[in-house]
């Protein structure tokens, strides 16, 4: 067995042990041609290791995400936090332009909501959020909300406008006049594709 792949197995089940969840893949990745083997290390270790004990977080997801509701809303609101505080965070956190707190928080409403691809949303959006709400990223992640029932809604894209179906969201309105423009906010929130 290489060293290399030795390393990153030792790493990625000390973290298991420790309750974490690291992701297999990003260290597939850094295996490259030692992913097979490392697969089947981290493969017949998973066979063996009774899994981590859910966290009180884990749990607070999980039930929101059964009960049809948003998991980030869930978590939210078991640790008292309204969303104009998050959103505050979110700008201070990630340095972005007060004056903008309205866009930021449209954005982070439909994070909350299922409206985002939370694959594009950049780690970083993640970590302010996981600060905020006293959770690991890999717990958020872990959760997605489940699609909105409303008829015509789908995610947000760059090519799509939001459907009319949408309006019961209140959703900010975008203040009137000239579009836009695209920034690091848009970047943040839809990994740089352009509205």
């Amino acid at each position: 067995m290489a060293e290399h792949v030795s390393a990153l197995f030792d790493d990625y089940a000390e973290r298991f042990v420790r309750g974490e969840r690291p992701d297999p893949r990003a260290y597939f990745e850094r295996a490259g041609e030692g992913a097979d083997e490392l697969g089947t290390l981290i493969d017949r270790f998973l066979e063996r290791v009774p899994p981590p004990a859910a966290s009180d977080d884990a749990i607070t997801l999980a039930e929101a995400w059964v009960a049809g509701h948003s998991p980030l809303v869930g978590l939210r609101a078991a640790r008292g936090l309204r969303r104009g505080e998050v959103v505050d965070h979110l700008i201070a956190a990630l340095g972005l332009d007060r004056g903008k707190r309205e866009k930021v928080g449209g954005y982070y409403h439909e994070l909350e909501n299922g409206l985002l691809d939370v694959a594009r949303v950049d780690s970083r959006v993640w970590e302010a959020l996981a600060e905020k709400l006293k959770a690991r990223v890999g717990d958020l992640l872990a959760w997605r909300p489940r699609p909105l029932a409303a008829e015509g809604v789908y995610l947000r894209s760059a090519s799509e406008a939001m459907p009319a179906a949408t309006a019961s969201l209140s959703l900010p309105a975008k203040v009137s006049g000239a579009p836009e423009e695209f920034d690091e906010i848009d970047r943040l929130f839809t990994g740089g594709v352009a509205g």
